[in-house]
């Protein structure tokens, strides 16, 4: 965590009235800075801070600029694909090749300073609540968003870097805020998990709207049961959500999951960081379909099955005249493959834009602009949806009783959603995992989610090694790279008040 004082004013962001108060106060416009000695009196002001803390959902290419913020984070979510098989990019380019260090920034930084300055904030608003005139019952479903958020933060530091700096109070000047250290993953872990335990027990249990809800919590304690490797629990927590009936399959089409119009009371959206143009926009529209920034890998384009469910190395419908035709619908709702027309009316031809990889991104993006530069895209990005949620039951159930019936059902809900046939009946375990495994490749492709999923499997550094970039580099994975390298800055400043406890992770 930031031990400079300079790091230490995010009160200020708190502070900052990023929309206007109100029952809908997350799609309203911005007002200027409150003074930190009239805040915290009223409900109006409780709204505000915790607007503040939900726009940390979209810092990455935010409502300011392309340029304000880094990759990997709101609109920039995608990035994360480019440390897998999945995509290309030079953005993260030593840490997807092996060459991380500690000072190697980027994503190695930022997901470390922009998870601390998120826990902050929460921890700030934890601090200030009570002095607030509300309902004491609403006052409680505050609360509970925002011990969400926290998790949900710390959850990433502990996937990332292991241990952490564990704190539940604001830090201020006082010298005790100059000498933490990092605690264990587990007692990590075990605090997430209790953030995310009061927040699925008093958060309403209704369909999601922009604030998180009973079932986003629950999802993301399914998620960390897995990532443990509950897989009983993990199960259990998936099957409630599916039980108590929230949340359902998308049936207005897939790629229009991630576009504006069928984002608006979605059944499958879970937890989204949320756009409003003019004042919360992201330019994803430029950056994916219109840049070479970010590139698919054909490792991934080459796994979509045909639509009789073969795989293409087997599938008397691969043609490899026409590599595109006959395959799952989700390829061309994901991926702008060569031909397909986009900027208006543009074939498009990678060669033509430097494109090496062969293919753009087009999941969260409305490639049919004919005009993009400085355009605000206000399409929302998702972080968790009912269709995970049925995969990671799947997955769990099938590793604690087998593929039994309600695992068969899960994964053919996803796939029929999109009209590609069944699972095939009579499969093992192994086989199952191995479907599971594709079917959350393809489903969540291009959403940040594969970098986690390899990691809990333990085949991230047998998956890596075995990537050639466009530039023909094969990318390589050392053991140590398993947990990341906290930025040296860190150390540096820790060492610089005589901070002997705060430690560099191990290996590096």
């Amino acid at each position: 965590m930031k031990y400079d004082i300079k790091h230490r004013t995010i009160l200020l962001m708190v502070l900052i009235a990023l929309y206007s108060c109100g029952k809908d106060f997350l799609n309203r416009n911005p007002l200027d800075q409150q003074s930190s000695g009239t805040f915290w009196k009223t409900k109006a002001d409780a709204d505000q801070a915790l607007t503040a803390i939900y726009s940390y959902l979209i810092q990455g290419y935010n409502y300011t600029n392309s340029t304000n913020t880094g990759q990997g984070w709101g609109a920039g979510t995608p990035y994360w694909e480019t440390l897998t098989d999945n995509a290309y990019s030079g953005a993260f380019s030593n840490v997807a090749t092996g060459a991380i260090e500690a000072t190697t920034g980027t994503i190695q930084s930022d997901a470390y300073n922009t998870s601390y300055k998120a826990i902050e904030a929460c921890n700030i608003f934890m601090a200030n609540i009570a002095k607030v005139t509300m309902d004491d019952t609403e006052r409680n479903t505050y609360i509970a968003e925002v011990r969400f958020i926290r998790g949900y933060y710390y959850f990433l530091l502990a996937q990332l870097y292991g241990d952490a700096v564990l704190t539940f109070q604001p830090l201020g000047k006082e010298p005790a805020s100059y000498q933490l250290g990092r605690a264990p993953k587990a007692v990590v872990l075990d605090s997430v998990m209790s953030d995310f335990r009061f927040a699925a027990a008093n958060l309403p249990n209704t369909s999601y709207k922009g604030h998180v809800v009973r079932g986003t919590a629950l999802g993301y304690i399914t998620k960390l049961f897995l990532t443990v490797h509950n897989f009983q629990e993990a199960a259990a927590t998936a099957k409630t959500i599916m039980t108590e009936g929230r949340f359902s399959l998308y049936a207005g089409g897939y790629r229009k999951l991630f576009l504006k119009p069928g984002q608006e009371n979605n059944p499958e959206i879970m937890f989204s960081g949320r756009y409003q143009v003019p004042n919360a926009y992201s330019p994803a529209d430029y950056l994916y379909t219109y840049s070479s920034s970010l590139q698919p890998l054909g490792y991934l384009v080459n796994d979509y099955e045909c639509t009789d469910g073969l795989p293409i190395t087997s599938s008397p419908l691969y043609n490899p005249a026409n590599p595109y035709n006959n395959r799952d619908p989700r390829l061309l709702a994901t991926i702008l493959v060569p031909g397909v027309l986009y900027k208006g009316g543009i074939a498009f031809d990678p060669a033509a834009i430097g494109a090496s990889a062969g293919f753009l991104n087009k999941k969260g993006v409305d490639s049919t602009r004919a005009t993009v530069i400085g355009t605000q895209s206000d399409q929302d990005w998702v972080y968790l949806r009912y269709a995970d949620v049925l995969l990671m039951y799947a997955e769990a159930q099938n590793e604690v009783v087998g593929a039994d019936a309600s695992v068969y059902d899960a994964v053919n809900a996803v796939r029929t959603r999109v009209g590609m046939p069944v699972v095939a009946a009579g499969l093992s375990r192994d086989a199952m995992r191995t479907v599971i495994r594709h079917e959350r490749r393809i489903e969540l492709a291009m959403e940040g989610q594969r970098y986690f999923d390899l990691k809990r499997w333990g085949t991230d550094r047998i998956v890596i090694p075995g990537v050639k970039d466009p530039s023909g580099a094969l990318r390589t994975f050392p053991l140590r790279d398993t947990l990341w390298p906290v930025p040296q800055s860190e150390m540096d400043i820790a060492a610089a008040y005589g901070n002997e406890i705060f430690r560099q992770t191990a290996g590096w």
